[in-house]
């Protein structure tokens, strides 16, 4: 008896052991994983690797496109190729709509904002005045409130406001000039990337296989289950992103113009872009907006806000749960932490291109997780 109990008790010590040791191995991977990021990010920025990363993907770039234009329109074409409608007519009927579509909203937003561009440029001057005039204002109520003394603060924050009135003024022909050629040279890239997509949209699935064929037969079957969730994940998450920004830029846009303020387009437009950006992007978007309607008066001001709470809250408590809600879910801290490290290497492109990559990095994670089993109990 005593013999079998303490045999029983050195097996219960043994399986503690191995799960103490289970739990510290799950931790060293943790830290090297983290420790693996840190030494390739420092030499990819040491060594000017994404530079060249950045020249590659440039010349790449209508390659590039065309696949994403083919592989989001992919499940249409199947579904109209379920219909009977033949896989070539499908695809092409599908980017007559797109191209139809896609030259309606340039026909009518790149006019219109260019107009509002002009306006809004034109009431600068007026608009920085009205702005130093409402500072002016406030300093000197604060300081009558408080008994502080903060003319030099009044100072400093006037002259950064005509310093950089003064900058814009000079460097804006510039930087008009340098937008308008990356945009007539970004054009021939998307043109290019168009008939490249139409045409990988007509054998996409052999095109996948292709590049399948290339991985060892016993890799195949679990790089295709994982090339498909990656898919599916990022599919979800782009067309759902896209489709709410979209909604934040009309519903914006209307409620603008009604309010009366300048350029209504224009800052729906730069509200739908920026709420692309998670968590952060809506106040990035609706602080400028509210600061320009302030400076228009304070009745214009005050319902530019409110149409930017009362939007964001349509997207948070309807738009969300009802477009989302079969999206991928990711913590809130990883998606931050997704933005700061994007932001640091790509800038506010970045923050907007931050989710899908994460999307995909998870699900690739899920995949080694459970291939491995770097963290089963």
């Amino acid at each position: 008896m005593n013999k079998n109990s303490k045999e029983k008790i050195n097996v219960e010590q043994v399986n503690e052991v191995i799960s103490l040791s289970r739990k510290i191995l799950h931790v060293f991977y943790i830290a090297m994983l983290i420790a693996i990021v840190f030494i390739v990010s420092i030499i990819i920025k040491d060594w000017g690797i994404l530079t060249f990363i950045f020249q590659f993907l440039k010349v790449l770039s209508p390659l590039f496109i065309g696949f994403v234009i083919a592989w989001l329109f992919n499940p249409l074409v199947k579904k109209l190729e379920n219909q009977g409608i033949p896989k070539i007519a499908g695809a092409i009927l599908i980017y007559l709509v797109f191209i139809f579509v896609l030259i309606i909203l340039l026909r009518v937003l790149i006019p219109t904002i260019f107009v509002q561009v002009n306006e809004l440029i034109s009431n600068l001057p007026s608009i920085f005045n009205d702005i130093k005039i409402y500072l002016s204002s406030l300093f000197d109520k604060i300081g009558n409130v408080n008994g502080l003394e903060i003319n030099n603060i009044e100072t400093n924050v006037m002259t950064t406001l005509e310093n950089g009135l003064a900058k814009f003024t000079t460097s804006f022909p510039t930087t008009l000039l340098n937008i308008l050629g990356s945009f007539f040279s970004s054009l021939v890239t998307i043109v290019m990337g168009l008939f490249i997509g139409l045409y990988m949209l007509f054998d996409f699935d052999k095109i996948s296989t292709h590049f399948l064929n290339l991985i060892p037969k016993k890799n195949q079957f679990e790089i295709k289950v994982l090339l498909d969730n990656i898919g599916g994940e990022v599919r979800k998450t782009v067309n759902s992103t896209l489709l709410v920004a979209s909604m934040v830029f009309v519903c914006d846009s209307i409620g603008f113009a009604i309010v009366g303020l300048q350029a209504p387009l224009l800052f729906g437009l730069f509200c739908g872009l920026t709420d692309l950006i998670p968590y952060v992007g809506p106040y990035i978007g609706g602080a400028l907006a509210v600061i320009i309607g302030f400076s228009q008066n304070s009745f214009i001001g005050i319902m530019t806000l409110l149409i930017c709470v009362v939007v964001q809250c349509i997207e948070n408590f309807i738009l969300q749960p009802i477009v989302m809600s079969k999206t991928m879910k990711l913590h809130p801290v990883t998606i931050l932490v997704g933005l700061l490290i994007f932001n640091n290497f790509f800038g506010i492109i970045g923050m907007i291109f931050a989710t899908p990559c994460i999307a995909l990095l998870k699900v690739i994670w899920q995949f080694i997780q459970n291939k491995y089993e770097l963290f089963k109990a």
